[in-house]
């Protein structure tokens, strides 16, 4: 069986590409009998600048999308990144491992913090 996990990063309005891109294979993957995984990456929302109202504004829309496009609670999982514990858990043991070197090389950093005094430690 396939198991399939995606995440919706709530960092702006939603569109039709969205919808078409993203839910609709969702939709798919859970009717097909998939074991599916699907949430909201709200703290990889925070790794860059935000309003925290319209953040949560934002992850409220995300999540009630979920639903609305027809992903079914009972034949999917539907999540929010910061309550799963084991993610917190994991994020502290490769903060205790990675050299800052290693993690400079990483394509989001190099795409969003390179040469931006603000970048925030979590985007690392």
């Amino acid at each position: 069986m396939n198991r399939t996990l995606s995440l919706i990063t709530p960092s702006g309005r939603l569109t039709l590409g969205n919808f078409l891109g993203a839910f609709r294979g969702m939709v798919a993957s859970v009717q097909a009998g998939e074991d599916c995984f699907y949430g909201v990456s709200d703290l990889h929302a925070m790794t860059t600048s935000h309003d925290p109202r319209v953040l949560r504004d934002t992850i409220a829309e995300v999540t009630t999308l979920f639903l609305a496009v027809g992903l079914d609670p009972a034949r999917a999982v539907l999540f929010r990144q910061s309550q799963v514990a084991a993610h917190r858990e994991l994020a502290y043991l490769l903060e205790c491992t990675a050299y800052t070197g290693e993690l400079g090389r990483m394509i989001q950093y190099k795409e969003k913090g390179r040469d931006n005094p603000s970048t925030r430690v979590s985007l690392y």
